[in-house]
């Protein structure tokens, strides 16, 4: 079965070597705050992501030696828990956070420098973020459940490039605030930041093959239209011909517009160029188009 383009940006981003103590804080927080859960009286995540309920697990071991519950579905629902309270106490305190805190909000000493900012993004995008497939849409967000959390999270990432700055856009679903990109250039952006640069290309290659296919339509609308024009306009001198044979003969007309006149009128599809190219003595298309204006003329005249 065909994963989620969500589960492989998350499979990029959680298979990333962090071997810097930094850089592991970072991400850890970022994980462990965005998560379902993040309190002294509850602390876990549920997902449908086996390897991110195995991360989650393995950052709970490395960061504070803290062993985690973890249980399934049949549903293919795993749920990782920090299941006694010193335990989530280390975790907290791991994070130089009490468990006291009046809201969640991002505490940036947890991130040693803008160069672990993209480790945080990353583990905040592994706990409650998801993205579309770039052949479908371009959609990327973060259901965040935590108003002042969600407003330091669009804070920090509106900081990430002051030159030319992402614009996370808010809005409010259900029970959750959900931070969003639209903008395809945004989405390769950000993928680009927290490290997933496999599949940001994947987003370039999509745009690339749909602006490919949509010029590919708009030229093939483009001859359908010219065609639908031509075999019009084909079918008028068609008529004015015949209406000329019919009243007065073919013998009626000067001797350069007879063979013309009995070629347009047999092949009303015919282009002008087409036309040109059949006649006996050689004649440009603006000729060919002259002359078969002067017939129509002779046919409404009679």
């Amino acid at each position: 079965m065909k994963k989620s383009f969500t589960y492989e940006v998350k499979k990029e981003l959680l298979t990333k070597d962090r071997e810097e103590d930094m850089h592991f804080l970072a991400f850890c927080y970022g994980l462990f705050l965005f998560a379902t859960d993040f309190s002294q009286s509850t602390m876990l995540i549920k997902t449908e992501n086996e390897l991110l309920a195995k991360t989650y697990a393995a950052c709970a071991l490395r960061l504070a030696g803290v062993h985690t519950k973890m249980q399934s579905t049949k549903g293919g629902t795993f749920t990782c828990e920090v299941a006694h309270k010193s335990e989530r106490k280390r975790i907290l305190n791991a994070f130089s956070l009490s468990g006291d805190e009046l809201a969640l909000r991002i505490n940036r000493t947890n991130i040693d420098s803008e160069n672990c900012y993209p480790d945080f993004v990353a583990g905040a995008f592994c706990a409650c973020g998801t993205v579309a497939d770039p052949q479908k849409d371009y959609h990327l967000e973060f259901s965040v459940s935590y108003y002042q959390l969600c407003k330091d999270l669009m804070k920090l990432i509106s900081e990430i490039e002051p030159e030319e700055p992402l614009k996370p856009k808010k809005v409010v679903r259900k029970y959750e605030m959900v931070v969003y990109f639209k903008g395809s250039e945004q989405i390769e952006d950000l993928l680009f930041f927290m490290g997933a640069q496999n599949r940001a290309f994947d987003v370039v290659n999509a745009k690339v093959e749909k602006d490919i296919r949509n010029r590919a339509n708009r030229l093939k609308n483009c001859d359908s239209a010219n065609l639908d024009k031509v075999i019009q306009a084909g079918v008028k001198q068609s008529k004015a011909i015949r209406r000329i044979k019919n009243k007065k003969g073919f013998e009626w007309l000067p001797e350069e517009l007879r063979e013309l006149a009995e070629l347009r009128m047999n092949n009303p599809e015919m282009s002008l160029n087409e036309i040109a190219e059949n006649l006996s003595e050689p004649l440009s298309r603006s000729g060919v188009n002259h002359r078969l204006k002067k017939l129509e003329k002779m046919a409404e005249d009679l």
